[in-house]
């Protein structure tokens, strides 16, 4: 079972594509600061946003994988998120937390210009409520990647990334075997799990080998998915965001 884009995703991209053609926000474009908009194409290894702090966006991934880390002094990486289609990126929002956005794979977004801080209370009502869902699921990810870094063995830190993503991008059956396109490296997968690339490439031959699931020609694919959520206790909660509850 995968987790479905969010809920107004679709109108969301529609209204973008619109004011791409007549200025953000129609008529009430000259009265705000987001007459820049627009949807920009990058190529894999492009560099999307860099730790100089420069540029400020808020970015709505269209299509495509997005990696979102740290360059260290040593010129080691950490990936703190992987952001797909109908997630939101928020670029230079503060001067301290700034990160590198690097295209994984062919991508496309709407770029917001401005902060996040600056500009948010101006748009639509719609855009904003998309804009702050976005970022409360990313939280959630975050939030989620820390623990598995930190508290659980490299088996179950590889399997839990593998299960969260195939959750986000959904998958197909084919020959009994559920699988999704998968453009990360093992170096991705080191980066964004704190371990050698060695050891992940031994983490992904156990898994293999237990019949759980196989990561070849940029495929992932589970021969035994519901077996690798039980041994690893993986919960996709953080995931969706819950229900609102009105009393």
């Amino acid at each position: 079972m995968s987790v479905p884009l969010t809920e107004n995703y679709r109108e969301i991209l529609h209204y973008l594509e619109a004011e791409t053609a007549r200025g953000l926000f129609g008529h009430d474009a000259g009265k705000t600061n987001h007459t820049g908009l627009r949807k920009r194409i990058y190529a894999s290894g492009d560099t999307i946003a860099d730790m100089d702090g420069q540029k400020r966006v808020v970015m709505l991934v269209v299509s495509g994988w997005v990696s979102n880390g740290k360059e260290l002094e040593d010129g080691t990486r950490t990936v703190i998120d992987f952001s797909l289609t109908g997630d939101i990126i928020t670029v230079g929002s503060t001067e301290w937390a700034r990160e590198e956005v690097r295209a994984l794979s062919a991508v496309t977004v709407f770029e917001l210009p401005g902060a996040i801080y600056e500009n948010l209370s101006t748009y639509p009502r719609h855009v904003r409520e998309f804009i702050l869902k976005g970022m409360a699921r990313r939280y959630a990810r975050v939030a989620e990647h820390f623990v598995n870094i930190s508290r659980r063995g490299a088996f179950e830190r590889v399997a839990n990334l593998l299960l969260e993503l195939s959750f986000r991008v959904g998958g197909h059956q084919e020959d009994g075997a559920n699988s999704f396109a998968c453009p990360l490296t093992q170096i991705d997968l080191s980066d964004a799990l704190g371990l050698s690339v060695v050891h992940v490439n031994r983490v992904l031959r156990k898994l293999r080998e237990g019949g759980y699931v196989t990561f070849r020609g940029g495929v992932v694919a589970f021969q035994n998915r519901p077996g690798l959520i039980e041994a690893t206790g993986f919960d996709s909660s953080y995931l969706a965001l819950a229900k609102p509850v009105h009393t």
